[in-house]
């Protein structure tokens, strides 16, 4: 499936969520546990690198842009597979 293609089928929250994990479990150690009330810096102990990385993964893998005022509100892992959901619903039907 293209990254493309994969954007737009996945747009439910336990499916964001899951594949948010799996890019996030790229950036931290991989035995850790990672829970969507987990703070992407102070549980996970991503710096501002590993955080701006992990956002060019998601977007990358999600075929989206995250805004700057959108990324300033994420905080935990459930900010991100909320945020898009949003964007990609947004984007989805920005093209359709």
């Amino acid at each position: 499936m293209t990254s493309a293609s994969f954007a737009n089928v996945m747009t439910t929250y336990d499916e964001t969520l899951k594949v948010t994990t799996e890019i996030l479990k790229k950036h931290v150690d991989a035995d850790r546990a990672i829970r969507p009330n987990d703070h992407i810096q102070n549980d996970l102990g991503l710096d501002s690198l590993g955080v701006m990385e992990l956002v060019a993964d998601i977007e990358d893998r999600f075929s989206v842009t995250i805004p700057n005022d959108v990324l300033s509100d994420i905080a935990t892992v459930d900010d991100v597979a909320k945020a898009l959901v949003k964007l990609s619903a947004e984007q989805g039907s920005a093209t359709a």
